[in-house]
């Protein structure tokens, strides 16, 4: 015998600092289309996210020709424990995709890293690719229903990436590393995950002596995105054994 159908909720995206009892919240086009392809209708229970921990419940109203969200309850969720991926951006659709599935992990930065032996790759990340990143990673919370959705730094070099203060645990992913070791339920992590090809030795070297210890996520060397995500599931792992005993 199946559950009953009750009533859908179509979860959209807002922009931050609109969500507010007693608002009625304009959507950006993006959603409107969204709610065009679903074949939304006023009255329908809609549920809000803004991607910085807010998301809100209301219902649907067609004002004119333009959809908005009455808001009724409005609800804040606390900033999650840090989880930083800093990547070698090589190819900008693996990247994009990363986004995508490293949001649902519950990574709350991703520093894409201009590594050497990524400078020469014709399909790399650019800075012009960030706001799709960014768009990407709001996209999936949507998705998966996450208060937050991660950063997306600008690009920086390892050394400037370096140069940034940096508390809590710090892994290398390194096909030759340990296992990872045990990880606090709110210790923060950084991961450092070399592009195609890895880290050359003097980028190691730099890791190395910022305290970085090498990591190994599987049981064979990991392209850039699977050792990422390998890394963020890991770290999950970890996390809920120390919260749960």
């Amino acid at each position: 015998m199946g559950g009953g159908c009750g009533s859908r909720v179509i979860t959209l995206l807002a922009r931050a600092g609109t969500l507010a009892a007693g608002m009625a919240v304009a959507l950006d086009p993006e959603e409107e289309r969204h709610l065009a392809v679903r074949r939304v209708v006023a009255g329908e229970r809609v549920r809000l996210l803004d991607g910085v921990g807010r998301r809100a419940e209301g219902s649907l109203v067609i004002e004119g020709k333009r959809p908005r969200v009455v808001v009724e309850s409005v609800t804040e969720e606390e900033r999650p424990v840090p989880l930083v991926l800093a990547v070698g951006a090589g190819d900008r659709e693996r990247f994009l995709l990363l986004v995508e599935q490293a949001a649902q992990l519950g990574a709350t930065e991703i520093v894409p890293l201009e590594t050497a032996r990524a400078g020469s790759v014709a399909t790399k990340l650019r800075e012009a690719h960030l706001e799709r990143a960014r768009r990407r990673a709001l996209e999936s919370i949507k998705q998966c229903g996450s208060a937050w959705a991660p950063t997306i730094a600008e690009p920086a070099t390892p050394g400037e990436f370096l140069q940034r203060p940096r508390a809590g645990r710090r892994w290398l992913a390194d096909a030759e590393g340990a296992v990872p070791g045990p990880l606090g339920a709110t210790e923060t992590l950084t991961v450092a995950v070399g592009p195609e090809g890895g880290f050359t030795a003097t980028e190691r070297a730099e890791f190395l002596e910022a305290d970085f210890v090498p990591v190994r996520l599987g049981p064979h060397l990991l392209r850039f995105e699977t050792a990422a995500l390998a890394a963020l599931t890991v770290a999950w792992r970890a996390r809920e054994r120390d919260r749960h005993g």
